[in-house]
């Protein structure tokens, strides 16, 4: 059975970093994933700022960043997806 798991239908209810991992994890009911924070091109970040907390944004459709100097950063949820969030290997 293939499932199939659209950004439309992803609702982020909970974000967390996990410090052991170094991943940035989302949870939307049963679904859970986390991506390598450190892997996030530092050119997506609004602030070069350190980032200090995390927090579901939009409805659960973005994961917002907020830095050290106040600025946000949003993520889309969309992210979270299988092949949404894929790492450059050169």
């Amino acid at each position: 059975m293939n499932v199939v798991f659209s950004g439309r239908e992803l609702h982020v209810e909970r974000v967390w970093y996990e410090a052991a991992t170094g991943r940035l994890c989302v949870q939307a009911g049963d679904y859970v994933n986390g991506i390598p924070f450190a892997s996030i091109p530092d050119a997506d970040f609004e602030s070069e700022a350190p980032v200090v907390s995390f927090d579901v944004g939009q409805g659960g459709s973005v994961v917002v960043c907020r830095h050290r100097d106040g600025v946000e950063t949003w993520l889309p949820a969309d992210l979270w997806l299988p092949g949404g969030f894929a790492i450059a290997v050169t």
